[in-house]
């Protein structure tokens, strides 16, 4: 599992998506274009959403509760 802060990776997914427009801007095939654009906005949907992630919850081994990490 990916332990990144949430804010890196959300800049890590709008790296990515900006990566994928750029490479859709050369491609000459429409169809593949398409696709590629909307990886692209998959991916700014992913960084979004990371906005919102709860964070895992480390368990203390000594009482046995729960706490955000």
């Amino acid at each position: 599992m990916d332990s990144a802060p949430p804010e890196r990776k959300r800049l890590d997914y709008r790296q990515e998506a900006q990566s994928i427009r750029a490479m859709a801007s050369e491609i000459k095939n429409s169809n593949v274009q398409e696709q590629l654009l909307l990886i692209a906005s998959l991916y700014d949907k992913l960084a979004d959403l990371s906005a919102y992630a709860i964070p895992p919850l480390k368990i203390e081994s000594t009482t046995g509760r729960s706490e955000a990490v």
